[in-house]
């Protein structure tokens, strides 16, 4: 037994390390499908509910609102700004330039901090994908940040 170990050492040392790379790789993958299908097929309330849910939202669902955006080609420097935050969840606006997609607003009810204002969360859909989204308030002096809550300051 022990030549077999003395013969074979690096195989079975070659063996482990790729089952665990395996393992990492599958772990990583499956991860990444399931934030996907958050962010796919929103084409509904209770979709567009879960997907907020899994950024961390608690939203009032009455307070749904909707409007249709153009997102410029090129893009103006208010939505290269917006990119700017949205790169910080992921999402990339420049991708759809020149397309049109669905704002939806929503009433947040878990905003972790004090704050006189209404803070308001935007899934913004093109498609049925979710491609862009926030939190912010409405006021002058108000705050935009990203929509995944792990971000937030």
């Amino acid at each position: 037994m022990k030549t077999f170990w003395k013969e074979n050492f690096m195989y079975l040392l070659c063996l482990i390390f790729l089952s665990l790379l395996f393992i990492l790789w599958g772990r990583i993958v499956a991860k990444e499908l399931r934030a996907n299908a958050y962010t796919k097929q929103l084409t509904t309330l209770e979709a567009r509910l879960l997907c907020l849910e899994h950024y961390g939202w608690e939203v009032d669902p009455g307070s749904e609102t909707r409007k249709t955006v153009s997102i410029p080609d090129p893009l103006d420097s208010v939505y290269e700004e917006y990119n700017k935050l949205q790169t910080v969840s992921g999402f990339d606006v420049n991708r759809f330039r020149g397309r049109t997609a669905e704002c939806y607003t929503y009433i947040a009810l878990n905003f972790p901090y004090e704050t006189e204002e209404t803070v308001y969360v935007n899934l913004l859909i093109c498609e049925g994908t979710l491609i862009a989204g926030d939190c912010m308030t409405t006021a002058l002096d108000g705050f935009m940040l990203p929509l995944d809550r792990r971000y937030l300051p």
